[in-house]
């Protein structure tokens, strides 16, 4: 299985696709399947859960928009990592090694005193998709536009998915 990605928005079916990638290598670094839920739920909303996609489609986002499956604000967030360490930009592996690896040490995550816990347990945590797609909007995503309840709702839709492939 293949990512799929491009500057576009994705239908279901390839967000579909990108999300099983999504669970295969998070699962495998011992991320929970309700934390997995939870970001998908805010990739979604994000980005489609394309890791090749600019705010509103415009490349460069007027250099500080937003680029990839979280939308990394400025994008050089992410960019200049990425070509730091060898990887293209739309590498969705390499937006997920950041995601997983990378972002305490960036002071992307950031405990509020609502979900007050460490990026540590949250990948691991047994929480609701929905209470974990609020957690990672508040901590890591701080969204000009929350969709809360959307986030929320995608969450849950993505840990049925997840669970009926399994």
């Amino acid at each position: 299985m293949s990512w799929i990605t491009g500057n576009r928005y994705l239908s279901e079916d390839e967000m579909e696709n990108n999300a099983i990638i999504i669970m295969s290598y998070l699962s495998s670094k011992g991320w929970s399947v309700n934390a997995i839920s939870g970001l998908l739920g805010n990739m979604q909303s994000e980005s489609t859960i394309n890791p090749g996609i600019w705010r509103s489609l415009i490349e460069g986002s007027g250099g500080g928009g937003g680029y990839g499956l979280v939308q990394w604000t400025p994008w050089t967030n992410f960019t200049d990592w990425a070509d730091e360490n060898g990887y293209e930009w739309d590498d969705g592996n390499a937006q997920l090694k950041w995601i997983d690896e990378e972002t305490v040490s960036f002071g992307q995550w950031i405990a509020t005193s609502s979900y007050n816990f460490t990026f540590d347990d949250f990948k691991v945590s047994t929480r609701t998709p929905e209470i974990l797609a609020s957690a990672f909007l508040k901590n890591f995503e701080r969204a000009g536009v929350e969709a809360e309840e959307q986030r929320r709702t995608q969450a849950r839709k993505w840990y049925n998915y997840i669970v009926s492939q399994e």
